[in-house]
């Protein structure tokens, strides 16, 4: 028997987060998800013990602890408690700068019915 806490239930899910550690900003795949934590692609340089900050979905620079590190994968906990995980969920706009249109032809101009070839 173990003694640790039951762990959250964890969703399988393919999102994308940004990492911040040690003064360097890496994109990542989320391969799941709990409340508590995150299991990410480890961009090769997390190790157990590591302090860094998620950005996900609309959740900012939300800091957390390297649990446990594999060539491949990283798991994650969030240091202050549960998240909102539909707000982990929501869109976020990766490396975009500045206002996205909101309204005119060109908020549509890449969709897929509307757009002409020829």
């Amino acid at each position: 028997m173990s003694d640790s806490p039951p762990r959250e239930p964890r969703a399988s899910v393919i999102l994308y987060a940004r990492i911040d550690h040690a003064g360097r900003s890496v994109e990542v795949r989320v391969r799941n998800l709990s409340a508590t934590g995150a299991c990410i692609e480890n961009p090769g340089e997390l190790n157990q013990g590591d302090q860094v900050a998620v950005t996900m979905g609309t959740l900012l620079e939300l800091p957390a602890e390297v649990m446990w590190t594999s060539t491949t994968l990283a798991g994650l906990h969030f240091v202050e408690g549960a998240i909102d995980l539909a707000e982990a969920r929501k869109h976020r706009d990766r490396g975009v700068t500045g206002p996205r249109p909101s309204a005119g032809w060109i908020n549509n101009m890449q969709h897929a019915y509307r757009r002409r070839d020829g």
